[in-house]
């Protein structure tokens, strides 16, 4: 699964939580009124590179120093093959089974409900 990639807005009535991707769900899920100021923003996806190679070479070399002390001072010892091999199998490993379903707002402004808002918001979908 990958990401949505596709520009979408999120929308607010208290601008911390953004749970509507419509205004007219927006007024008609909190009972919003005319004049009443809300917030949108652009939803921002997560990408799926959560971990990189880097990543799971650096826990291995600390578990090495755990385990084997000075002993294991150049411990893991891995060819720039191998961490481009394991590079890509993390990418499309998190591509199939690390594809969030949260997201973040950016680009937030505020918007007062208008009459057109609320006409609008009382015609079914």
């Amino acid at each position: 699964m990958q990401p949505n990639t596709q520009p979408r807005q999120a929308w607010s009535h208290n601008n911390d939580t953004f749970p509507c991707d419509t205004l007219r769900k927006l007024i008609n899920d909190y009972g919003l009124e005319l004049g009443d100021v809300v917030h949108v923003g652009d939803v921002q996806e997560h990408g799926t590179g959560w971990i990189d190679a880097s990543d799971v070479i650096e826990q291995i070399a600390e578990r090495g120093a755990d385990e084997g002390g000075e002993f294991a001072d150049d411990f893991p010892d891995v060819s720039a093959e191998a961490q481009a091999e394991l590079d890509a199998f993390l990418a499309r490993w998190q591509a199939e089974h690390c594809v969030a379903n949260f997201f973040q707002v950016v680009n937030v402004r505020q918007h007062t409900i208008t009459e057109a808002d609320m006409k609008e918001a009382a015609c079914k979908p």
